[in-house]
């Protein structure tokens, strides 16, 4: 299931509630024919990997603080996070794209999760933070952009 955040403080509460999941953040509008076409396609990897990853969405309109610390400028913009940490931000309507993104972080997530398991070592339930903010160390803005495709670069020029 895709979750609607609906301010900051509710991203800093899904965030931690995920605890060591993958999370993906959706940034979209609802003006944007992108963000609708692919729309379809999060809502089907958030169910078959609902045990591994939360996704959630951010309306970049009425969200515009959250928008801000991602230094999100194109959408739909896709976040993820596992433990606190930007692992990857891409922008574009590709599906493919974010289907082959998802599988590989959830992959990270349950490779984590067994290695822990077979230690016997305790999961880090604290290893999650709210994310980046301005108090905290790294920033969003050290994050590389994955390159984009040919198609998603006609895709955000469209915009």
């Amino acid at each position: 299931m895709v979750y609607l955040v609906r301010n900051k403080e509710d991203l800093d509460q899904q965030l931690a509630l995920a605890e060591d999941k993958l999370v993906v953040i959706d940034f979209y509008a609802n003006w944007c024919g992108p963000c609708k076409i692919i729309a379809p396609k999060l809502e089907e990897l958030a169910e078959l990997y609902s045990d591994r990853a939360v996704v959630l969405k951010v309306n970049v309109d009425e969200n515009e603080d959250i928008t801000l610390d991602y230094n999100v400028t194109s959408m739909p913009t896709f976040v993820f996070i596992k433990a606190g940490e930007v692992l990857e931000l891409f922008v574009g309507g590709n599906p493919d794209k974010l289907a082959k993104s998802m599988e590989k972080y959830v992959d990270d997530v349950a490779a984590d999760v067994e290695a822990t398991e077979q230690r016997g070592l305790p999961g880090s339930e604290d290893a999650c933070s709210a994310g980046p903010s301005a108090s905290s160390s790294g920033s969003v803005n050290d994050v590389v952009i994955s390159e984009l495709e040919e198609h998603d670069q006609e895709a955000v020029l469209d915009h």
